[in-house]
């Protein structure tokens, strides 16, 4: 049987609890229930907390740690050692001189494999200890192909071979009764829109609204529901609502919303929209997804991948309120009840949990034959 630690270098260090660790990342490590049969699997995790945890069979093991660039866990890299492993999965392209420190005590066979979580490639001597932990490292997973681009024209990934999908986490979200979700959120019409992510410029709430505005022109009673986490243009759209009395009547912006709430609003909104100039996955799109909530989003390569390029959803250009706009108006010729049930088939056949892990196994089986 296969061996793999999946190793996350990152350091939680205002928390000591190791069950919160978890909660936190288990978008992410949901996958390890539908591949534990197939390979032995071990997760390390950085915290104020150190020892092990079983887990459904599972053993997670947390160390204490520093978030500093320079810094190498010695005492990780030495529990690591001991394993005799055939693969390490590393979580982050942002840690390449841990990685090569631990690459000098493993043995030889064992593989490693990193995983894109949306970093961008360093500048400067950061990136130079990119380049060389190239050398070490046998595969590259990302949610999309066109998203290891940049690292392959930087040349800190030297071979696009190397390079994989792999869908970075999941969701446990699923399909409600939407009747009961919408009267618990008092959620009226079929012209519901939700955004849910921050107000920058990266997120670009302002082309939503912009399209938005033209769109109620025709469609007065469509409402559009802004959940987000941060405030960085809230000003600016604040003020855009304040000069159109109808713009402001359609637009509620709801501000935070606790994460295990998401699930009721998701599974009440008919349409979920984003903005994202770039994204390494697309963890709300999932969400919205699992819930039968009909995403249009921008033709991004982690939502182009997800939506598998707009057969399960409407791909709009990037900051393009018109082309958002004829999106949102060619609505009216879907087939709302079928186009959700394909789209929670989808979800379960290509993005869910058990469909990580298989593709999981897929790559380390046919990396260990090499």
């Amino acid at each position: 049987m296969i061996s793999l630690i999946d190793l996350n270098y990152h350091t939680h260090s205002n928390i000591s609890n190791p069950e919160e660790v978890l909660e936190l990342q288990k978008a992410s490590i949901g996958f390890v229930d539908f591949i534990k049969e197939k390979l032995s699997i071990q997760l390390i995790k950085h915290s104020n907390y150190e020892g092990e945890k079983c887990i459904n069979g599972v053993k997670y093991v947390f160390f204490k740690s520093k978030n500093r660039f320079l810094h190498i866990p010695c005492k990780t890299h030495r529990h690591i050692h001991k394993q005799n492993l055939d693969i390490i999965l590393v979580q982050g392209l942002i840690f390449p001189l841990q990685l090569i420190a631990l690459k000098l005590i493993l043995p030889k066979k064992t593989k490693i494999i990193v995983q894109h979580h949306g970093e961008r490639p360093f500048t400067g001597i950061k990136k130079s200890f990119q380049k060389i932990a190239d050398h070490f490292i046998d595969a590259y997973l990302f949610t999309s192909i066109e998203n290891a681009a940049e690292w392959i024209d930087t040349k800190i990934i030297r071979d696009k071979k190397k390079c994989s999908e792999l869908l970075e986490a999941s969701t446990f979200f699923t399909v409600k009764d939407k009747l009961e979700c919408r009267r618990q959120l008092s959620f009226k019409g079929n012209q519901n829109f939700l955004w849910v992510g921050r107000l920058n410029k990266g997120k670009d709430p302002i082309t939503v609204i912009n399209a938005f505005e033209k769109y109620i022109i025709i469609y007065p009673e469509a409402r559009l529901f802004m959940i987000f986490h941060t405030e960085e243009l809230l000003p600016v759209i604040q003020r855009k609502l304040e000069e159109n009395e109808h713009l402001k009547k359609a637009v509620i912006l709801k501000g935070k919303v606790n994460h295990d709430e998401l699930e009721t609003w998701y599974n009440a909104a008919d349409f979920f929209i984003s903005a994202s100039h770039k994204e390494g996955s697309g963890y709300a799109l999932i969400e919205a997804m699992s819930c039968g909530c009909i995403p249009i989003v921008t033709e991004i390569p982690s939502f182009k991948k997800i939506t598998d390029d707009g057969k399960f959803g409407h791909l709009f250009e990037p900051g393009n309120p018109e082309s958002l706009l004829n999106t949102l108006l060619n609505l009216k010729n879907i087939e709302r009840e079928t186009l959700t049930k394909s789209i929670i088939t989808h979800l379960n056949h290509s993005l869910s949990f058990k469909s990580i892990a298989d593709n999981l196994y897929s790559i380390c089986e046919s990396l260990t034959k090499k």
